[in-house]
């Protein structure tokens, strides 16, 4: 019977681990990948969905645009995630949410409802985490371990 147990747990444990179900994955203090994040919001369409010719150059150079924009906005910012609170600091200002988990959508992914109601998306990458900029959207913010 003990012997059965353990063995249950050990396989739990595991499981749990291997599929990011734990959220430990998420916790630790984060920075902005600009080079990810540009790249990301560069190819939110596919060339099947993109206009070709003019328009197609018109809304390219948008999307460049405003990515920089973006991306130049939350140079400075630092991510800390505990179990318990998100934690940003942008130039010198700290703003802090304590949150809970919704749901495990699937393996390395979690959304997250913070105190004040706004739901955010998070997924582990091979390079680090990102996060959905608005809970429909295709655009992420890509970050990586703070060096």
């Amino acid at each position: 019977m003990i012997r059965h147990a353990v063995l249950f747990l050990t396989v739990l444990s595991l499981v749990l681990f291997l599929s990011g179900c734990t959220g430990q994955w998420l916790e630790g203090t984060w920075e902005v990948d600009r080079e990810a994040t540009m790249e990301a919001f560069g190819g939110t369409r596919s060339d099947s969905e993109q206009p070709g010719g003019f328009l197609g150059d018109v809304i390219g150079g948008v999307q460049k645009g405003v990515s920089r924009i973006l991306v130049n906005q939350m140079e400075d910012t630092t991510i800390e995630i505990t179990a318990t609170e998100v934690r940003m600091t942008r130039g010198g200002t700290r703003i802090s949410h304590t949150y809970e988990v919704v749901e495990y959508p699937s393996a390395g992914t979690v959304l997250l409802r913070y105190a004040d109601g706004e739901e955010v998306t998070w997924n582990r990458t091979s390079a680090g985490i990102r996060r959905r900029l608005t809970p429909e959207g295709d655009i992420w913010i890509h970050y990586r371990r703070k060096r």
